[in-house]
Protein backbone atom coordinates (compact mmCIF):
# COMPACT_ATOMS: atom_id res chain seq x y z
CA UNK A 1 0.00 0.00 0.00
CA UNK A 2 1.48 3.51 -0.87
CA UNK A 3 0.02 6.83 0.84
CA UNK A 4 1.18 10.35 -0.17
CA UNK A 5 0.98 11.15 3.48
CA UNK A 6 -2.50 12.02 5.83
CA UNK A 7 -3.89 15.25 5.19
CA UNK A 8 -6.77 16.58 7.09
CA UNK A 9 -9.45 18.34 5.47
CA UNK A 10 -9.05 22.21 6.50
CA UNK A 11 -12.99 22.30 5.15
CA UNK A 12 -15.25 21.61 8.44
CA UNK A 13 -18.39 20.89 6.02
CA UNK A 14 -15.97 18.89 3.76
CA UNK A 15 -15.41 16.88 7.48
CA UNK A 16 -18.70 16.98 8.18
CA UNK A 17 -20.05 15.27 5.01
CA UNK A 18 -18.65 11.86 5.97
CA UNK A 19 -20.53 12.17 8.89
CA UNK A 20 -24.94 12.11 7.89
CA UNK A 21 -26.63 14.33 10.10
CA UNK A 22 -29.52 11.31 10.23
CA UNK A 23 -29.86 10.17 13.35
CA UNK A 24 -28.54 6.80 14.55
CA UNK A 25 -29.88 5.12 17.32
CA UNK A 26 -26.72 3.35 18.23
CA UNK A 27 -25.60 6.58 19.64
CA UNK A 28 -28.03 7.92 21.49
CA UNK A 29 -26.80 6.76 25.03
CA UNK A 30 -25.99 9.40 27.85
CA UNK A 31 -23.33 6.89 29.42
CA UNK A 32 -21.17 7.43 26.10
CA UNK A 33 -20.91 11.09 27.62
CA UNK A 34 -17.33 12.26 28.85
CA UNK A 35 -17.22 15.50 30.76
CA UNK A 36 -13.97 17.81 30.21
CA UNK A 37 -11.96 16.54 32.99
CA UNK A 38 -12.44 12.97 31.87
CA UNK A 39 -11.56 14.07 28.16
CA UNK A 40 -8.19 15.82 29.73
CA UNK A 41 -7.43 12.90 31.56
CA UNK A 42 -7.96 10.61 28.47
CA UNK A 43 -5.89 12.65 26.02
CA UNK A 44 -3.24 12.96 28.35
CA UNK A 45 -3.08 9.31 29.29
CA UNK A 46 -4.54 6.90 26.78
CA UNK A 47 -0.87 6.46 24.87
CA UNK A 48 1.23 7.33 27.50
CA UNK A 49 2.45 3.42 27.54
CA UNK A 50 3.69 3.03 24.12
CA UNK A 51 6.27 6.53 24.40
CA UNK A 52 9.06 7.15 26.77
CA UNK A 53 9.72 10.54 28.68
CA UNK A 54 9.81 13.39 26.06
CA UNK A 55 8.88 11.52 23.07
CA UNK A 56 6.90 12.97 20.40
CA UNK A 57 3.64 11.91 20.59
CA UNK A 58 2.13 13.79 16.93
CA UNK A 59 5.30 12.45 14.95
CA UNK A 60 4.58 8.48 16.33
CA UNK A 61 0.91 8.81 15.98
CA UNK A 62 -0.39 11.08 12.90
CA UNK A 63 1.97 8.94 10.50
CA UNK A 64 -0.57 5.56 11.40
CA UNK A 65 -3.10 8.26 10.70
CA UNK A 66 -3.19 6.87 7.07
CA UNK A 67 -3.54 3.22 8.10
CA UNK A 68 -6.99 3.53 9.76
CA UNK A 69 -10.51 4.62 7.94
CA UNK A 70 -10.75 7.88 7.12
CA UNK A 71 -13.12 9.21 9.44
CA UNK A 72 -11.66 7.74 12.58
CA UNK A 73 -8.48 9.46 11.31
CA UNK A 74 -10.29 12.67 11.06
CA UNK A 75 -11.27 12.15 14.58
CA UNK A 76 -8.29 11.50 16.20
CA UNK A 77 -6.13 14.02 14.40
CA UNK A 78 -9.03 16.70 15.93
CA UNK A 79 -8.78 15.04 18.98
CA UNK A 80 -5.65 13.86 20.44
CA UNK A 81 -3.22 16.35 18.49
CA UNK A 82 -5.57 19.55 17.86
CA UNK A 83 -7.01 18.70 21.58
CA UNK A 84 -10.57 19.63 20.38
CA UNK A 85 -13.48 18.49 22.51
CA UNK A 86 -15.59 15.79 22.05
CA UNK A 87 -18.69 17.96 22.01
CA UNK A 88 -16.92 20.59 19.78
CA UNK A 89 -16.13 17.79 17.48
CA UNK A 90 -19.94 16.81 17.43
CA UNK A 91 -21.00 20.11 16.48
CA UNK A 92 -18.73 20.02 13.54
CA UNK A 93 -19.87 16.88 11.91
CA UNK A 94 -23.97 17.13 13.02
CA UNK A 95 -24.03 13.87 15.24
CA UNK A 96 -24.06 12.93 19.08
CA UNK A 97 -21.19 13.32 21.29
CA UNK A 98 -21.64 9.35 21.54
CA UNK A 99 -21.00 9.07 18.36
CA UNK A 100 -17.83 10.52 18.31
CA UNK A 101 -17.12 8.68 21.27
CA UNK A 102 -17.77 5.17 19.64
CA UNK A 103 -15.61 6.40 16.31
CA UNK A 104 -12.74 7.25 19.11
CA UNK A 105 -12.64 3.98 20.55
CA UNK A 106 -12.75 2.31 17.28
CA UNK A 107 -9.92 4.02 15.96
CA UNK A 108 -8.02 3.90 19.29
CA UNK A 109 -8.21 0.09 19.19
CA UNK A 110 -6.29 0.48 15.45
CA UNK A 111 -3.72 2.99 16.80
CA UNK A 112 -2.99 1.10 19.69
CA UNK A 113 -2.56 -2.03 17.58
CA UNK A 114 -0.09 -0.29 14.90
CA UNK A 115 1.95 0.74 17.38
CA UNK A 116 2.58 -2.17 19.46
CA UNK A 117 4.11 -3.83 16.11
CA UNK A 118 7.38 -2.33 13.98
CA UNK A 119 6.03 -0.15 11.02
CA UNK A 120 7.49 -1.41 7.84
CA UNK A 121 6.94 -0.38 4.43
CA UNK A 122 5.04 -2.41 1.72
CA UNK A 123 8.66 -2.01 -0.34
CA UNK A 124 10.68 -3.24 2.30
CA UNK A 125 8.22 -6.46 2.76
CA UNK A 126 8.77 -6.99 -1.13
CA UNK A 127 12.86 -6.83 -0.84
CA UNK A 128 12.87 -9.01 1.84
CA UNK A 129 10.23 -11.30 2.23
CA UNK A 130 11.84 -13.62 -0.98
CA UNK A 131 14.79 -13.77 0.86
CA UNK A 132 12.59 -15.95 3.12
CA UNK A 133 9.93 -17.59 0.51
CA UNK A 134 10.57 -19.66 -2.54
CA UNK A 135 6.84 -18.54 -3.71
CA UNK A 136 5.38 -15.24 -4.87
CA UNK A 137 2.11 -16.28 -3.36
CA UNK A 138 3.17 -16.27 -0.15
CA UNK A 139 4.76 -12.62 -0.22
CA UNK A 140 1.50 -11.43 -1.72
CA UNK A 141 -0.43 -13.29 0.80
CA UNK A 142 2.10 -11.70 3.66
CA UNK A 143 1.60 -8.37 1.65
CA UNK A 144 -2.17 -8.65 1.37
CA UNK A 145 -2.48 -9.46 5.66
CA UNK A 146 -0.23 -6.53 6.30
CA UNK A 147 -1.90 -4.01 4.70
CA UNK A 148 -5.65 -5.21 5.63
CA UNK A 149 -5.44 -7.92 8.50
CA UNK A 150 -8.43 -9.60 6.52
CA UNK A 151 -8.14 -13.31 5.33
CA UNK A 152 -11.58 -12.54 2.90
CA UNK A 153 -10.60 -9.37 1.60
CA UNK A 154 -7.16 -10.56 0.77
CA UNK A 155 -8.65 -14.16 -1.07
CA UNK A 156 -10.78 -11.75 -3.14
CA UNK A 157 -8.13 -9.79 -4.48
CA UNK A 158 -5.98 -12.38 -4.77
CA UNK A 159 -8.31 -14.87 -6.74
CA UNK A 160 -7.78 -17.66 -3.45
CA UNK A 161 -10.11 -19.41 -1.15
CA UNK A 162 -10.19 -17.62 2.19
CA UNK A 163 -9.11 -21.39 3.66
CA UNK A 164 -5.81 -21.33 1.37
CA UNK A 165 -5.04 -17.99 2.44
CA UNK A 166 -5.14 -18.94 6.05
CA UNK A 167 -3.32 -22.22 5.77
CA UNK A 168 -0.78 -20.34 3.65
CA UNK A 169 -0.73 -17.27 6.23
CA UNK A 170 0.13 -19.13 9.40
CA UNK A 171 2.19 -21.59 7.20
CA UNK A 172 4.65 -18.13 6.73
CA UNK A 173 4.17 -17.52 9.91
CA UNK A 174 5.98 -20.44 11.34
CA UNK A 175 8.48 -19.73 8.30
CA UNK A 176 9.20 -16.41 9.48
CA UNK A 177 9.62 -17.42 13.13
CA UNK A 178 12.74 -19.52 11.62
CA UNK A 179 13.68 -17.00 9.67
CA UNK A 180 14.34 -14.59 12.55
CA UNK A 181 16.15 -17.01 14.63
CA UNK A 182 19.11 -17.25 11.79
CA UNK A 183 18.92 -13.78 10.69
CA UNK A 184 17.64 -10.63 12.50
CA UNK A 185 16.33 -9.07 9.71
CA UNK A 186 13.55 -10.95 9.34
CA UNK A 187 12.64 -10.29 13.22
CA UNK A 188 10.23 -6.86 12.84
CA UNK A 189 8.63 -9.03 9.79
CA UNK A 190 8.34 -11.81 12.31
CA UNK A 191 6.86 -9.69 15.13
CA UNK A 192 4.07 -7.94 13.02
CA UNK A 193 2.63 -11.36 11.10
CA UNK A 194 2.60 -13.33 14.92
CA UNK A 195 0.72 -10.70 16.34
CA UNK A 196 -1.82 -10.67 13.10
CA UNK A 197 -2.12 -14.28 13.76
CA UNK A 198 -2.78 -14.16 17.35
CA UNK A 199 -6.57 -13.07 17.35
CA UNK A 200 -5.80 -9.25 15.47
CA UNK A 201 -7.45 -10.39 11.84
CA UNK A 202 -9.67 -7.25 10.62
CA UNK A 203 -8.04 -4.91 13.25
CA UNK A 204 -7.56 -2.69 10.23
CA UNK A 205 -10.69 -3.13 8.03
CA UNK A 206 -13.79 -1.32 7.96
CA UNK A 207 -16.64 -3.22 7.25
CA UNK A 208 -19.67 -1.85 5.94
CA UNK A 209 -22.98 -2.56 6.87
CA UNK A 210 -25.56 -1.94 4.25
CA UNK A 211 -28.37 -1.50 6.62
CA UNK A 212 -26.40 1.51 8.20
CA UNK A 213 -24.64 2.91 4.59
CA UNK A 214 -27.10 6.11 4.68
CA UNK A 215 -26.38 7.33 8.27
CA UNK A 216 -22.77 6.71 8.84
CA UNK A 217 -22.80 3.63 11.08
CA UNK A 218 -20.46 1.34 9.26
CA UNK A 219 -18.86 -1.20 11.78
CA UNK A 220 -15.76 -2.76 12.16
CA UNK A 221 -14.74 -6.25 13.92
Amino acid sequence: MSTSGYVIPVDPNELASRFPAAFDPRFDEEDDHLDEEDEESLVDGEFSEYFAAGDDFQSRVEPLLDRIPEREADLIFLYFIQKKRQADIATIFGVTQAAISYRLDRGLQRIRFLLSIPQVTEDELRADLPKAFSQQIDVDILVGMWETTCQSEVASKLGLTQGRVRHRFFKAVKTLEKAADADEVFEPYSKIFSAIAQKRFNILREVKLPQWSDRGGDECF
